[in-house]
C-alpha cells in the first residue's frame, strides 16, 4: 500500500492504517488538487497554464468516455462483423471468519486472476477462447452496493460470438479466485441481468435512444460499456456514496489502475485520435485558454507518476517548455510552488494474515437449472 496509508511496525514492517484513515488520506490526497495547476514557460516565453489532473476527477470520466467512443469508431471502421461482451469477475466479500473482508485483500483476490504472475489466467483463456478472431479489450474495475471491487472486461470481437464462447472463461476465475462462487458467476441464471455474460452485436445504425437493455444489438458501444465501468461519472468526488469512497479510496491506496485497455485497442484510439485532431493555439495567459494538443501533452507528460515533466519538456522536439511549479489562486492572488517529481512510494503489509482469512470456497462450475444437484468440481 502507499506509504501513507501504513504505519510502521516495531519490528520493522508494516500495517495498514484503519479505512477510516486511509480514506482520510485519500479524500485529503485528492482536495489538494482543487483549485491547484501547473505552470509553464512555453518556447515563447509565455506563462501557460494547466490544470493538475487526477483519475478520480469527472474531468476524466469525460476522457475515459471520450476513449470508448475512439475505440468504438474504430472497431465499427476495422471489423467486418463487430460483436461485443461484457465478462463480470467478483468475489465473496466476507472472509473466513464471517467479518468484512479487508476491501485491499479483496480486490486483489479477484483482479489477479486476469494475469497472474505465472501459468495461465483468465486473460490467457480467453485468448484461447477466441483463438483464430481479431479482438480486443479493456477491463474495468468498479464498485457493488457494499462498496466492494468486482472486474467487468469489455471484449470487442470481429465475428459473430455467443454466451457459451466464454464459459470456460468465466470457469478459469471460478478455478483461480478461491473466494469467487458460482453462484455470483452463473451463466445459465434464467436473468439475463444477473449472467456474468453479455454479448451483444454492434450495430451502428441503431438509434441509441431506442436501445433499453433488453436486445442484443446494441449501437452506442460506449454508452453500453460506460453504463458496466462506471468510469464516466461526472459529479464531483466528495458528492459520491460512501461505498464510492471507501472503493476509490482502496483502489488508491493499492496503486489499482480502474480502466486500462489492451495493447491493441491503445493503438486503435490513437490512431483515431491521429484521424481526428486539429492543431490550434494557445495563447497567453491573460487571453484565456484555448483547447490545444500540446498542452494536453504537457499535462499527461506533467501528471505522470512515472516520468520527469522537466526532462521531457526540454527535449528539442519539444520547443523548450520550462516547468515553473505548481499554482494556486487565493484572495491575495496566485502563488507559485516549486515542485521535484517523484514516484509513490509502497510498502509491503505483514503479519496480517490471520486477521482477515480468505474464505475459501469450492471451485464449482455453475450447472443448468435442470441439472441433478450433484455439483461439477475441478479436478
Amino acid at each position: 500500500m502507499r506509504e501513507d496509508c501504513v504505519r510502521d511496525r516495531a519490528d520493522g514492517g508494516h500495517r495498514s492504517k484503519p479505512m477510516s484513515a486511509v480514506i482520510r488520506e485519500f479524500l485529503s490526497w485528492y482536495n489538494d488538487y482543487r483549485h491547484a495547476h501547473l505552470v509553464f514557460n512555453d518556447p515563447d516565453g509565455n506563462t501557460v497554464r494547466s490544470k493538475m489532473e487526477n483519475s478520480h476527477q469527472p474531468s476524466y470520466g469525460n476522457r475515459y468516455y471520450a476513449r470508448f467512443k475512439a475505440l468504438e469508431r474504430q472497431v465499427i471502421q476495422e471489423y467486418d462483423n463487430p460483436h461485443s461482451c461484457i465478462l463480470t469477475f467478483s468475489g465473496s466479500h466476507k472472509n473466513a471468519n464471517g467479518d468484512w473482508r479487508c476491501p485491499v485483500d479483496h480486490l486483489r483476490d479477484v483482479i489477479d486472476t486476469w494475469r497472474p504472475e505465472r501459468g495461465g489466467g483468465v486473460y490467457h483463456q480467453l485468448r484461447q477462447s477466441l483463438d483464430g478472431m481479431e479482438w480486443e479489450y479493456c477491463v474495468g474495475v468498479e464498485h457493488n452496493s457494499k462498496g466492494y471491487g468486482h472486474v467487468h472486461v469489455g471484449v470487442f470481437v470481429d465475428g459473430e460470438v455467443a454466451e457459451s464462447d466464454f464459459h470456460n472463461v468465466i470457469d478459469e476465475h471460478l478455478r483461480l479466485c478461491d473466494i469467487a462462487h458460482r453462484d455470483a458467476h452463473n451463466y445459465y441464471h434464467p436473468d439475463s441481468e444477473k449472467k456474468p455474460i453479455s454479448v451483444r452485436r454492434i450495430d451502428p445504425s441503431l438509434d441509441p435512444e431506442d436501445y433499453d437493455g433488453s436486445s442484443d444489438v446494441v449501437g452506442n458501444v460506449a454508452s453500453y460499456l460506460a453504463e458496466y465501468i462506471g468510469a464516466a461519472a461526472d459529479s464531483e468526488l466528495f458528492d459520491r456514496s460512501p461505498q464510492e469512497l471507501y472503493f476509490r479510496a482502496a483502489c488508491w491506496a493499492s496503486g489499482t489502475q480502474r480502466v486500462r485497455f489492451s495493447t491493441g485497442a491503445n493503438e486503435m484510439i490513437r490512431h483515431d485520435r491521429d484521424e481526428s485532431r486539429r492543431v490550434e493555439t494557445m495563447g497567453p495567459v491573460n487571453h484565456g485558454w484555448k483547447p490545444d494538443a500540446t498542452a494536453e501533452k504537457i499535462a499527461e507528460a506533467a501528471n505522470h507518476p512515472d516520468r520527469s515533466a522537466t526532462e521531457w519538456l526540454e527535449e528539442p522536439d519539444e520547443g523548450c517548455w520550462t516547468l515553473q511549479g505548481i499554482g494556486r489562486v487565493d484572495d491575495e492572488g496566485e502563488t507559485t510552488f516549486e515542485i521535484e517529481q517523484s514516484t509513490v512510494q509502497y510498502r509491503e503489509i505483514h503479519g496480517a494474515e490471520s486477521l482477515d482469512p480468505p474464505k475459501k470456497l469450492p471451485p464449482t462450475r455453475p450447472i443448468p437449472e435442470s441439472t441433478d444437484t450433484s455439483l461439477v468440481e475441478y479436478h
